[in-house]
């Protein structure tokens, strides 16, 4: 009965954007910006990008987010040429659960997407690929200084040629992406081990994390690599103004930015990630959020410090926090446009729910 409430739940979502979630080591808060934060506490499970955050002092002692989000591209051709199903594109259907007591923390993801779109006369067919992630996080420190590690194992599967027909979209796609039995990669299955610091000055915050010194895939034994450890080495900067005033009160509004380098040493997955957010506090846990970012792939080390809008990827996203409950609305562009190049990815934009206890 659960599975068949959790799958009604996550058919009713709409569309957004595929580097958005947990698995991309990113809180289920920071797709507005760009994904940035490896240095920013603004969601309880924020230490998913950096263990180190679970340290930090004036965390619940234990605390609970589950959250929900479905994802798409946007591609208005397919509604111009009447194609079957021309609003799934590329969906992705994305749920996870994070725990956290202390200094400790747990957390489990299930993604599901489907790609490689095809079309026949009144239906659209795609292969189906899902990942489950497990996560455990633990860190300790003193002010200024924080540290966490990492385990995360993740697996993979797969359904080859799901039907998705024209006429019966929202049924086709629950039965086929949640109930349709999916075949075990067990070739991409893998354990790896990261690790976290964080230096905290209150209104700024500087994090270094490697996600992966040391791992094994499918059965293979423990590697622990140096050039692991530097494609997948981030460091990230956080500015942030006081949420209260010398008299403890809420300031109207809190101003919060993150600037991000991260796969410092690999040129296939180097990225710039940069954002940040306006909130208008009305109360502790009553507020509105308008967050900006930007995010751009660096196929060189040259390229770190350079701007190349043909690359860059520009988000926007609307949240409110509702007491326990979390909604954002996203949309996000290739900043191509700015410069009039084409662009290698369409538009997106995204709906998420987040329930904190």
């Amino acid at each position: 009965m659960k599975r068949w409430i959790l799958a009604g739940m996550l058919a009713l979502l709409p569309l957004a954007f595929l580097q958005a979630f947990p698995l991309d080591f990113a809180s289920t808060a920071s797709w507005g910006m760009g994904n940035a934060g490896l240095a920013l506490d603004y969601e309880s499970d924020s230490f998913v990008a950096n263990p180190a955050l679970l340290a930090l002092p004036g965390r619940e002692e234990t605390h609970l987010l589950a959250s929900l989000r479905y994802q798409d591209q946007i591609e208005s051709t397919y509604i111009k040429n009447n194609e079957p199903n021309p609003r799934l594109v590329q969906p992705v259907a994305d749920w996870t659960v994070s725990f956290s007591a202390g200094s400790l923390a747990f957390t489990v993801q299930n993604r599901n997407s489907l790609l490689e779109r095809q079309i026949a006369a009144n239906e659209s067919t795609y292969d189906g690929h899902k990942t489950t992630m497990f996560q455990f996080d633990w860190a300790t420190g003193r002010a200024p200084f924080y540290f966490g590690v990492s385990v995360r194992a993740t697996a993979e599967s797969e359904r080859l040629m799901i039907e998705i027909h024209d006429d019966r979209t929202f049924l086709d796609y629950l039965v086929q992406t949640s109930i349709g039995r999916y075949e075990s990669l067990n070739s991409s299955s893998n354990v790896a081990f990261g690790m976290g610091l964080l230096l905290d000055y209150k209104w700024f915050k500087m994090g270094v994390v490697s996600n992966q010194f040391a791992y094994a895939r499918a059965d293979d034994t423990l590697i622990i690599s140096g050039n692991s450890m530097l494609k997948t080495l981030d460091w990230g900067f956080s500015v942030s103004s006081p949420t209260y005033d010398a008299s403890n009160q809420l300031h109207l509004l809190k101003m919060q930015g993150a600037f991000d380098f991260l796969n410092i040493g690999s040129d296939e997955d180097r990225q710039l990630r940069l954002g940040m957010s306006i909130k208008l506090q009305l109360l502790p846990k009553w507020s509105v959020s308008l967050l900006v970012g930007y995010r751009e792939e660096k196929p060189t080390p040259s390229d770190l410090l350079a701007f190349s809008f043909s690359r860059g990827l520009q988000t926007i996203s609307l949240d409110a926090q509702l007491d326990t409950l979390k909604i954002a609305v996203g949309y996000g562009y290739p900043t191509a446009w700015y410069v009039g190049s084409s662009a290698s990815i369409n538009p997106l934009f995204l709906i998420s729910f987040a329930v904190s206890l």
